[in-house]
């Protein structure tokens, strides 16, 4: 019988990033397809976007039934728009991918072998999120 672990924080690293941005509303966004890195399985898709509220959303949704997950951030306008400077500025380094850390309100069960367990869909508040980015 294998040891369950108990984790909140979610590792992965950036496979593709798109900036997105449409005019008609001057709705701006930026995607990431990542693949996980303390999770055997599966992916996560992350939608940033660039909100003028101040109640700011920060959510992740976890699927029970896909190995997938998806996280919906909303960023302050000054927030968004470093980071986008950020990524603009250092993309071309291809050999180096952008690394996210989630912090989940709630804990999940991965095995020994970082495999998930989840009876039902989860959708979690994410805490904090820290971005690394190479730059040499």
């Amino acid at each position: 019988m294998s040891d369950w672990l108990h984790i909140k924080k979610l590792e992965m690293l950036v496979v593709k990033a798109d900036y997105n941005k449409l005019l008609t509303n001057n709705l701006e966004e930026i995607f990431f397809s990542c693949e996980l890195l303390n999770i055997a399985r599966g992916r996560c898709e992350v939608t940033l976007l660039k909100v003028l509220t101040t109640n700011r959303k920060k959510k992740l949704y976890i699927s029970s039934k896909k190995a997938l997950m998806t996280a919906h951030i909303e960023l302050s306008r000054e927030y968004f728009n470093n980071l986008n400077d950020t990524l603009f500025k250092y993309g071309y380094q291809k050999s180096k991918k952008i690394k996210l850390t989630f912090l989940m309100d709630k804990a999940v069960a991965t095995n020994s072998e970082g495999i998930l367990s989840l009876d039902d869909d989860l959708e979690t508040d994410l805490k904090e999120m820290k971005f690394n980015i190479p730059i040499f």
